[in-house]
């Protein structure tokens, strides 16, 4: 199979085990340590080396971006996959993700998303115009579904991406995974990346892959500190991607979260509105 796959992790060997033995034979696996306990990583290559996997370590957390960016450097298929270490993939979903992207007009392929009970996890939604930042703000998208910010994976702009398939050429062309961000909204400038080369996405609902969400932000971070932090990168790329359009989007629909904060409780939906406050002003 002509296929690369990078699974990136750190500190879970567990995880990442259970990804490497559920990928098909034929592909060629490749664990891009990031910074893992050094026991960790003795474990993580020892299984590298019974699966055949190639085992590629970073001395730091590089962060997603430029982690995912190193394992694929060793990658030598034409067809490449980023994936999370909490992924297991179900048969026949990497060939069909492959098969996919025999079409020359599709840049990017993703699975159906399934949390460990089966539920749909599949995340996506479309970028931060002018219209829909304004919607947002002022209420209009509860009544216009086109205009809201979640979007069915069949018609959404951007889908994301714990396990997404690539060809290598327009991986090369869009510069791999950019790395303006540490963790979160690597998969929407992904997507943007893809778009902007005149390419489409697909999704495919019968490639299955079992995610457990977040696995290494939960060990690390609470509930409200992963909101916050997912809420400045999603608002930092949509305003950097997209120019003044961008910056005014973001704008409108910033307000739009503080207006819901300043009547609505709780711990991250405040959260929600200072990620929102910080993605306005980072660099």
């Amino acid at each position: 199979m002509d296929v690369s796959v990078v699974v990136l992790t750190w500190e879970d060997y567990e995880r990442t085990n259970g990804c490497v033995r559920s990928l098909p034979d034929g592909v060629e696996a490749i664990v891009a340590d990031n910074g893992s306990a050094e026991e960790i990583g003795d474990k993580l290559r020892a299984m590298c080396a019974e699966t055949g996997a190639t085992y590629v370590r970073a001395e730091t957390n590089l962060g997603y971006a430029k982690g995912m960016n190193l394992g694929a450097r060793h990658a030598t298929r034409s067809v490449v996959i980023l994936s999370n270490n909490d992924i297991v993939v179900h048969p026949d979903a990497i060939a069909l993700l492959a098969a996919r992207l025999r079409d020359p007009a599709v840049g990017a392929a993703f699975p159906g998303v399934r949390g460990p009970d089966g539920s749909d996890q599949t995340a996506a939604g479309r970028f931060l115009t002018i219209g829909v930042g304004v919607a947002h703000a002022t209420g209009l998208s509860l009544l216009f579904r086109g205009l809201r910010i979640v979007a069915a994976p069949e018609r959404a702009d951007w889908l994301s991406g714990p396990f997404v398939a690539i060809r290598r050429e327009t991986f090369d062309a869009i510069g791999g995974v950019d790395e303006s961000s540490f963790f979160y909204s690597e998969d929407l400038r992904l997507c943007w990346a893809v778009r902007q080369r005149g390419l489409r996405l697909a999704y495919l609902p019968e490639a299955v892959v079992t995610h457990e969400d977040d696995a290494s932000a939960k060990r690390r971070w609470t509930d409200a500190e992963i909101s916050r932090r997912q809420t400045r990168e999603f608002i930092r790329a949509s305003r950097e991607l997209a120019g003044w359009r961008g910056r005014i989007a973001c704008g409108a629909y910033v307000l739009g979260v503080l207006a819901r904060a300043a009547v609505g409780r709780g711990e991250v939906r405040r959260a929600i509105a200072r990620g929102a406050v910080e993605g306005l002003r980072a660099r």
